[in-house]
């Protein structure tokens, strides 16, 4: 054992479910309200109670907002911190020093991935048979809607969002788009993960339909420019345009699988204009 490790405290984790949890990433605040036990979960981070972007804004109601510092979760004193894995670095690392019990998330980039984050935040709250119901009432209604979709003819949808972004295959929006009965355009040009597509080739691609975040939408910045260009409105009238409620894709919780209903819905509403 080295001397610096001697010196920190250890890492200690509660024999039974712990009384006192902290979130401090918009994905695990939504996990863990919809899983917590009253008085279990005591804080979430500011971004739970922004009802533009969490879906349980409401539930944040009453519970201790946190910015994700390292001092403000530390004087909480809680017995266990759930995070996502690419947010907070430094307070996480921080809190793991001082000998905090943090339980890191990956970002849900599939049904299957939000089943087994849903399951694991169940266990890590004591809180397992709660979670295999959320779990198991997901894939009824994922069955369900597959069951509706088979007639659906599978028109190409693309994604296009500030700074030019968009999706492809191995991201939680492609597996929205084709649990929705559609086929996800950066999937088709053999795009994985997210990355710039650029205005012309998305033109040159002429997907089916269009689709672009409400919160992109809205976004007034010189990074949402090219969302009003001249030659997007030329290719994608309103009739081939789609507007996805961020709020159900930007984390995977057993919630996400209303964004296939809301996605199919809106294209529908689209054609008709």
């Amino acid at each position: 054992m080295t001397v610096l490790a001697m010196m920190l405290p250890a890492v200690g984790i509660a024999a039974g479910p712990p009384d006192r949890v902290v979130s401090v990433n918009l994905c695990t605040d939504q996990l863990a309200m919809l899983l917590a036990r009253p008085g279990q979960l005591i804080s979430v981070s500011h971004l739970a109670a922004d009802e533009t972007i969490s879906l349980m804004s409401a539930e944040a109601v009453g519970l201790r907002i946190n910015h994700g510092l390292a001092e403000e979760i530390f004087r909480l004193e809680p017995d266990l911190v759930v995070a996502g894995k690419y947010t907070t670095r430094a307070t996480v690392n921080l809190l793991k020093r001082l000998g905090k019990h943090v339980e890191e998330f990956d970002p849900a980039r599939s049904f299957e991935d939000i089943s087994e984050n849903t399951r694991r935040m169940g266990g890590l709250l004591g809180e397992e048979d709660a979670a295999e119901r959320l779990v198991k009432q997901m894939h009824l209604e994922l069955m369900r809607l597959h069951a509706e979709g088979k007639a659906l003819n599978r028109p190409i949808l693309g994604s296009f969002g500030s700074n030019s972004y968009t999706s492809g295959a191995e991201t939680l929006e492609n597996d929205i788009v084709g649990k929705a009965g559609f086929r996800h355009l950066g999937d088709e040009i053999g795009i994985r993960g997210t990355t710039r597509l650029p205005l012309e080739a998305l033109v040159l691609a002429n997907p089916d339909y269009l689709m672009i975040w409400d919160r992109h939408r809205a976004n007034q910045s010189r990074s949402a420019s090219v969302l009003s260009h001249p030659a997007l409105d030329a290719r994608f009238g309103e009739e081939r345009r789609v507007s996805a409620d961020t709020r159900y894709w930007i984390c995977g919780t057993p919630l996400t699988v209303d964004a296939i209903q809301r996605l199919r819905d809106a294209v529908r509403g689209s054609s008709a204009k």
